[in-house]
């Protein structure tokens, strides 16, 4: 396996196979600045969530899975699902 230029283990690609993901049930794809590797702060741009703001699960088995922090980098693969919301500010007076 080749090593990105990062250091880190490009993942395999399979030409015949479009990339493509889904976030909040859209369907983005490579036009739309989808990679084989992402950060959750990438995943949340997708859908216009400020990465301060953003939460980032992927879909495991129909579920929310754990949060996904947005400085992480993950692999990406060919019709992951992934749910991103945004924290909830409270403000108020003390």
């Amino acid at each position: 396996m080749s090593e990105s230029p990062e250091g880190h283990p490009a993942p395999p690609k399979d030409p015949g196979k479009p990339l493509f993901i889904f976030v909040n049930r859209r369907r983005f794809d490579e036009g739309d600045g989808v990679l084989h590797q992402m950060t959750g702060a990438q995943i949340a741009a997708l859908i216009s969530v400020p990465a301060e703001n953003a939460v980032v699960r992927r879909e495991i088995d129909g579920h929310e899975g754990p949060e996904i922090p947005v400085t992480e980098s993950i692999a990406v693969h060919a019709g992951d699902r992934f749910f991103v919301t945004r924290k909830i500010v409270e403000g108020g007076h003390a």
